[in-house]
């Protein structure tokens, strides 16, 4: 709407409702789990992306690889990146971060893996949005967490995500257990992940704590030509099942 229609039909410049018909929209934007390319991306989304040239990323690395590989027709140079993740999201003023997209531009929310603001620390951004009467709309994209869902055969209906166990040792034990009997009692898949390199003492500690009939799923780099899915009892389970040195890989159990 033109500004002097606006201004006819009493909304002036100063109006909360003319303020926010100015504002940018924030779209969030997924990244490929693994390589991917401009054919993997829908044509509505892939037409919104490329009309961004300013993104809230948690890496700038990650983030000029991705609109490399989606063939963006903005130049490297001419990108804006703001930087958002688990080391800087509690202690940064976002303000600066939306100055642009408050008066009027548009901007997008970019993951380092998969969807933003699921196991990522894009939601910060998301809720100053929502606070500043900026519209967010969500791109769809793939997630590792439904796809390991999806792929496990275990409850779908009813399940729980938990991100990263408890390091220390006695605490973890502690959290396994609570889910296991989260899952007995109630048939509630769960699901968590751990750090690469730490994947196999958990694999390891799972097999010792949980019950010999509770179901094990383990998926591993989701979405990769290497992807392997496997799911199982526990008593049949070994420690040389699966290869999961330093790769990510999410830990489902479920009945």
């Amino acid at each position: 709407m033109h500004v002097l229609a606006v201004i006819n039909l009493g909304l002036h410049l100063s109006n909360p409702i003319f303020e926010a018909m100015i504002k940018g929209v924030l779209y969030l934007v997924p990244n490929f789990l693994g390589v991917g390319s401009k054919e993997d991306i829908a044509p509505n989304s892939l037409r919104i992306i490329y009309a961004l040239n300013e993104f809230i990323v948690e890496s700038e690395k990650s983030a000029r690889l991705f609109l490399k590989s989606i063939e963006h027709p903005v130049a490297q140079s001419d990108f804006v990146f703001h930087l958002l993740n688990e080391h800087s999201k509690e202690r940064i003023d976002l303000t600066p971060y939306f100055y642009n997209c408050l008066k009027g531009t548009s901007m997008g929310l970019l993951s380092d893996a998969g969807i933003p603001c699921v196991a990522d620390p894009g939601h910060s951004a998301v809720a100053f949005a929502h606070k500043n009467q900026i519209k967010i709309v969500p791109l769809s994209g793939p997630s590792s967490i439904y796809m390991a869902l999806m792929a496990s055969g275990f409850n779908g209906q009813s399940f729980a995500f938990h991100g990263y166990l408890p390091v220390e040792n006695a605490e973890r034990i502690k959290k396994i257990k609570t889910l296991e009997h989260a899952l007995l009692s109630t048939g509630q898949t769960q699901l968590f992940m751990e750090t690469p390199y730490r994947n196999e003492k958990l694999f390891e500690l799972l097999l010792t704590l949980l019950k010999p009939n509770t179901k094990l799923c383990v998926a591993v780099n989701i979405a990769n030509s290497s992807e392997i899915i496997v799911c199982k009892i526990t008593k049949n389970w070994t420690s040389n099942d699966i290869d999961l040195h330093k790769k990510p890989a999410l830990f489902l159990i479920g009945n």
